[in-house]
Order: C-alpha cells, then structure tokens, then sequence
C-alpha cells in the first residue's frame, strides 16, 4: 500500500511539474530564457547571412509585418457535431536599433469553447522570436526561436526572406 501512495505522490508531482514547462511565454525574453532552458516544445535555429545588417533588418522586417499579421475563424468539430468557434488572432510587432533587430510574433485563440490556459497577454502568447544581428560589415546573424510545434512556413520565409531567395508569405494555418 505504501508503494502505491508513493508511486502515487510522485506520478502526481510528475504531472504538475510536467505541466508547468509547458506554459506559454508572456514575453519575448521569457520565450528566449524557455528556450535557453529546454522548455517543452521550444526550439532554436541560428544561421548568417552574407548580406549586410541594415539590408537583411529591413527586408525581414518588412515582410515579417506584411506577411504574420492575420486572423482568421474556424469551427471546432468534436464527434462530427460543431460545437464552437475559434478566431486565431497574429500579431507581429518589430524593433529596430542599429545593434539589433527584434522580431516578435503573438498568438491569441478566442472563441465559443476555447481557455488559453495561464490567460494570455492582451495580443497573445509569443511564439516566434527573431533576433537579427550585424556580424560585420557584409555578413548577418539570424536567430530564431519559436514556442509550439508547427510553424515550419513561418521558419522556412524567415530564412528566405534574410536570403533573398523567395518574398512569398507563408500560409500559418500550417
């Protein structure tokens, strides 16, 4: 009987302690400190390009703005019977210095049916985070990180748009 409590205790602290790594990021720092620390479903990419600071900063920032703000409304289905709504609401926000750029991307879910646990802030959780840096004179670094699973087109533009390579926007539904 004992082992049973005990194993019992444990699954529980197991659980709870699992749960918390979980939580969504309020800010863009607490977003880059999860990652840093290996949070659940958090992940990082870094990569340059041979490109200047101020022409990658700029192009980046132009489409990130153009392309990830949206919104768009779905109906939930359980069962095969509709039982509520979803507006998934993306809000993309820069900052620029002549050190760094900073590229955030927020994400709210509202709707019939529908608790972000934790409460979001008043735009979203932050799932995206792009970090852009001078190397040197010809060259730039690209930070990623991102909080969730998916996102894959949005990781995919961002290296496109630093390079050059394709301006198209990516679908988020993905």
């Amino acid at each position: 009987m004992l082992a049973v409590r005990l194993l019992l205790v444990l699954s529980t602290a197991l659980l709870v302690f699992g749960c918390a790594s979980l939580q969504q990021s309020r800010t863009a720092d607490e977003l880059r400190n999860n990652v840093k620390h290996g949070a659940a479903f958090t992940s990082r990419e870094v990569f340059e390009v041979k490109k200047p600071y101020r022409q990658v900063s700029d192009t980046v920032k132009k489409k990130w703005l153009e392309c990830l703000d949206s919104r768009g409304t779905s109906a939930i289905h359980r069962g095969g019977n509709t039982f509520g709504s979803a507006t998934n609401t993306y809000k993309p926000k820069a900052a620029v210095t002549e050190r760094r750029t900073e590229l955030t991307l927020q994400h709210r879910v509202t709707g019939t049916g529908i608790t972000q646990v934790g409460g979001p802030p008043p735009e979203g959780f932050f799932i995206v985070v792009t970090d852009i840096y001078p190397v040197d004179k010809n060259a730039s670094r690209v930070e990623v990180q991102k909080h969730m699973p998916g996102y894959e087109g949005v990781m995919k533009a961002i290296h496109n748009w630093a390079e050059g390579s394709n301006m198209g926007c990516p679908d988020l539904a993905q």
